[in-house]
């Protein structure tokens, strides 16, 4: 089985972890309280397999207290 390494954080994000990570994992974000002010406030990642190489999909999300 292929396992990805554990995935790069984000800032005020919330995450559950696990020791080992496998392809086809995906794993949910979530934005604490009070830095949800700026959609989106959640996102998943999935561990893949591209080209040979098990990578981590783009997360495309910010968690700010900034609400403007």
């Amino acid at each position: 089985t292929d396992f990805c390494g554990p995935p790069k954080t984000i800032p005020h994000a919330s995450l559950s972890l696990n020791k080992r990570y496998y392809t086809g994992q995906v794993l949910h974000f979530k934005c604490q309280s009070g830095f949800d002010k700026q959609p989106p406030t959640s996102g998943t990642r999935t561990c893949k397999k591209v080209n040979g190489q098990i990578v981590w999909t783009a997360l495309d999300m910010q968690c700010t207290n900034d609400s403007s």
